[in-house]
C-alpha cells in the first residue's frame, strides 16, 4: 500500500504549485534524514511529509463541504479555524492508501497541531513541515529546533511549541487545543 501511495503522492505533487512542490519535497526530505537517524520507517515518513499538504489549496467551503458530506470527525476549533482543515481532509483523501488511525494517516491528519497518540514517524513528519529549511530561513529561531531534533524529539517539540505559542499570542492567533494538550503531555 505504500508503495501504491509514494507512486500516487509523485504524480499528484507535479500537478502543485511550485512553492507547494517545494515545500513538500523539502519536508521529505527533512523527514527521511531524521527517520534515518531515529531509526524509523523512512517510508512512512516520506509519504507522510508528501502527503501532508496535499489539500492545502482547498478553499474554506471545499474544505467545509468534504468534511460534512464524508462525516469527518473534526475539533470544533478545527470547524472554526478553517485552515487546519487540509489536514484531515488529506488523510480522507488518501483513505485508499492508508486506513485510518494508521501511522502515515495521523501523521497527515494531525500535522497541524501535534497528537499525544503521535508515534516517532508522526513526530518526525510533525517536525520535518517546522522543520524546512525555507521556515527556518524566514523564522530563524527554528533553527534551535533542527539541531534539538536530531538528538530528542520530543524535546524539539516541546521547544517548538514554546516558540510557535509565544508567536501565536503576539500575532493574536489562536492555538489549537490539541497542541496545547499534547505541550503539557511532553512537559
Amino acid at each position: 500500500m505504500l508503495d501504491e501511495l509514494e507512486k500516487y503522492l509523485d504524480l499528484h505533487i507535479l500537478s502543485l504549485p511550485v512553492w507547494l512542490k517545494n515545500h513538500l519535497m523539502r519536508t521529505a526530505d527533512v523527514s527521511q534524514f531524521l527517520a534515518k537517524i531515529h531509526h524509523s520507517n523512512i517510508q512512512k515518513c516520506k509519504v507522510g511529509a508528501l502527503g501532508h499538504d496535499i489539500s492545502k489549496l482547498y478553499s474554506e467551503d471545499k474544505l467545509i463541504k468534504i468534511v460534512k458530506d464524508n462525516n469527518l470527525l473534526c475539533t470544533d476549533f478545527e470547524l472554526l479555524h478553517t485552515e487546519v482543515l487540509h489536514g484531515p481532509v488529506a488523510a480522507f483523501e488518501l483513505s485508499n492508501y492508508i486506513h485510518k488511525n494508521s501511522s502515515v494517516y495521523n501523521s497527515i491528519r494531525w500535522h497541524t497541531s501535534g497528537h499525544v497518540d503521535f508515534d516517532s514517524e508522526n513526530k518526525i513528519v510533525f517536525l520535518a513541515d517546522k522543520l524546512d529549511p525555507y521556515k527556518i530561513e524566514k523564522r530563524p529561531e527554528l533553527k534551535k529546533i533542527s539541531d534539538i531534533a536530531i538528538k530528542d524529539l520530543d524535546r524539539a517539540i516541546g521547544e517548538f511549541f514554546k516558540i510557535q505559542f509565544e508567536f501565536l499570542k503576539k500575532n493574536n492567533v489562536d492555538i489549537h487545543p490539541e497542541s496545547k494538550k499534547y505541550y503539557k503531555f511532553l512537559i
